[in-house]
């Protein structure tokens, strides 16, 4: 495959995702905390999970000066169209690289995303007047077709094992995210909102009932093998693609004789293997560590993943020698 394609769908997986993650995020922090609209802390904590200085207000809003509210947040992290942070700025990013890989992509999954594109200025004027969750809905809403449509109608060859390869990596770059935003005085309610923004809420209840703590939450969003949005789940999905991507495992299932393995699995295998054998409690005890330590490790497995399948030729440059 050509490291060209690869890298595309690579990030249209990263953006659809964070598009998701995205939407997902601000629609528990609007909607569970609009009695603190006017606390700088939210706004500050908001953009602080996503990683944001808050000096990048001043693109969108001469005006920003001080402390900075929800809705500051959410104007730089929903509407802004130039931060690729946002969700507005995501969905654009994945339906641009979706576009130079029409030779590759499903009819159904350009369509989709294509359609989802236009639509977007439309919802974004409505949500301005009527509020901001009808489009995170919609947008949860059109990520999880066009992510239906990936995995049902695309061939699962080294082309889906690099976009799902993205998707993974950045959900669970966007779950460390997330909590490293939640205090470690957060009671029931708050981690009420990490499981509803994470996707998780049902699947926690399913699993321990209706009494939340810190430990059980952190075993289901990051420990849980069984759950798709969880940590290890991501992170053992990511494995096997870079895996079959190598050639050390057949398309099968079977472990050849000897196998290929790159930096960016053992590294994604490491990460995992590490969460995987490690008691909630002492997760709980070190979370921020635990954050932390994912983060890294998110950030060097998509540079070395980078420097084995995207690098580009160097530039070759002639030199005629010339008579004296």
């Amino acid at each position: 495959m050509l490291s060209r394609i690869a890298e595309a769908l690579y990030w249209m997986g990263r953006y659809l995702e964070r598009a998701d993650d995205t939407a997902r995020l601000l629609d528990v922090y609007v909607h569970r905390m609009v009695v603190q609209v006017n606390d700088e802390r939210v706004g500050a904590s908001l953009l602080a999970a996503m990683g944001l200085d808050p000096s990048e207000l001043a693109r969108i809003d001469d005006a920003a000066d001080g402390p900075i509210d929800l809705w500051q947040a959410t104007e730089l992290l929903a509407y802004d169209a130039d931060n690729p942070s946002s969700v507005v700025g995501s969905l654009r990013l994945a339906r641009e690289n979706a576009r130079g890989l029409r030779e590759i992509l499903a009819t159904e999954v350009w369509e989709s995303l294509n359609r989802t594109y236009h639509e977007l200025d439309n919802h974004v004027r409505a949500a301005r007047t009527l509020g901001p969750h009808l489009l995170f809905q919609w947008v949860r809403d059109r990520v999880a077709l066009v992510g239906g449509l990936i995995d049902t109608v695309l061939l699962h060859d080294d082309g889906w094992r690099f976009l799902t390869l993205g998707r993974c990596l950045e959900r669970v770059d966007m779950t460390a995210r997330l909590l490293g935003a939640v205090p470690a005085s957060a009671d029931a309610s708050r981690w009420s909102g990490v499981l509803v923004s994470c996707g998780a809420n049902d699947a926690f209840l399913r699993t321990y009932g209706g009494e939340i703590d810190q430990a059980r939450a952190l075993s289901i969003l990051l420990l849980d093998p069984d759950f798709p949005r969880s940590v290890n789940y991501a992170l053992a999905q990511a494995e096997a693609c870079l895996e079959q991507v190598d050639g050390a495992t057949s398309t099968s299932g079977r472990r050849q004789a000897q196998p290929r393995v790159s930096a960016a699995a053992r590294e994604v295998g490491r990460m995992r293997s590490e969460l995987a054998y490690t008691d909630p409690t002492a997760l709980a005890a070190d979370l921020h560590g635990t954050v932390m330590r994912l983060q890294a490790a998110c950030a060097y497995a998509s540079e070395l993943v980078t420097q084995r399948y995207f690098q580009r030729a160097s530039f070759i440059e002639w030199n005629v020698d010339r008579p004296a």
